[in-house]
């Protein structure tokens, strides 16, 4: 029997070496259910008192902590690292910061939420920073690393390395959920996402996805500023029409929004017709 050549050895070798290439996956989750209601499978019926938004409002804005449990990927202990938080966080601020009924948005480190910790620990965290009105932004990243059935021959001074090519997948989901927290009352949602995919070698391939994991997050967080200001000015026009009738807004002077005879119903009803389209065209 002939000796193996030197073409069909490397031709083994990358057969080999690609078949010990494996799929890798990174679940990072929270989830504000499990945080804000531990205990119950769905949300119970909010407070029955009237919600009275005084403007201008200090909003707080901070991620729901991890859940304990793992995923079936394997979980994370940390979904946002501490030090990406405020800049992440501060996408949103940056968006909002103009409007003339903010005062002021401030963001909240994880740190001062409890996994599970539900109201309780929400009306602790927003007594210690003055605000009333506090947003809840959860996380669900999936990334997947598959190897493809394809490898090089790398050739280098020192020597040969055969480099097989991984597919990565980034999908982010990010959700921001609106309370008023005295009265426990939901008050608006919006969503924001993205998805990013490409190739890198094994060997940069952890390297890669933490890369595409934080480019993910704010790509996600800035698709979140955009929904969430169309869902604020459809809440607001909500408030006028009397759609939510559980919620007031009283502006600087102490005027009810909806009992003013300078707001119409015409505006509210112009509000959410942009609104709309603008939620058709994206």
């Amino acid at each position: 029997m002939p000796r193996p050549t030197l073409v069909t050895g490397i031709m083994l070798a990358l057969t080999i070496l690609a078949g010990c290439s494996y799929s890798r996956q990174l679940h990072r989750r929270s989830n504000l259910m499990s945080y804000l209601y531990p205990q119950s499978a769905s949300a119970p019926q909010p407070s029955l008192d009237s919600v009275r938004l005084r403007l201008p409002l200090r909003i707080g804005i901070a991620f729901v902590p991890a859940d304990r449990k793992a995923s079936q990927f394997g979980g994370i202990e940390s979904v946002i690292p501490g030090a990406s938080e405020q800049r992440l966080l501060g996408v949103v601020r940056e968006a909002f910061k103009s409007r003339d009924w903010v005062r002021e948005i401030v963001v909240i480190p994880s740190t001062y939420l409890t996994p599970g910790g539900g109201f309780t620990n929400l009306d602790q965290m927003a007594r210690m920073f003055g605000t009333d009105v506090v947003a809840l932004v959860s996380v669900d990243q999936f990334q997947s690393s598959d190897p493809l059935p394809i490898s090089f021959l790398y050739l280098s001074i020192i020597g040969a390395y055969v480099l097989p090519l991984d597919h990565n997948d980034t999908q982010t989901l990010i959700d921001a959920a609106v309370f008023y927290v005295p009265a426990r009352t939901f008050i608006l949602r919006a969503p924001g996402q993205s998805h990013i995919t490409g190739h890198a070698s094994a060997v940069e391939v952890e390297q890669s996805m933490r890369e595409r994991s934080n480019r993910g997050l704010e790509m996600a967080m800035r698709d979140l500023s955009t929904n969430l200001s169309a869902e604020v000015d459809t809440f607001k026009a909500k408030v006028i029409s009397g759609e939510r009738g559980d919620v007031d807004i009283v502006s600087r002077e102490g005027v009810s929004v909806r009992k003013s005879g300078s707001i119409g119903w015409l505006w509210a009803l112009s509000i959410l017709l942009v609104a709309a389209v603008r939620r058709r065209l994206w």
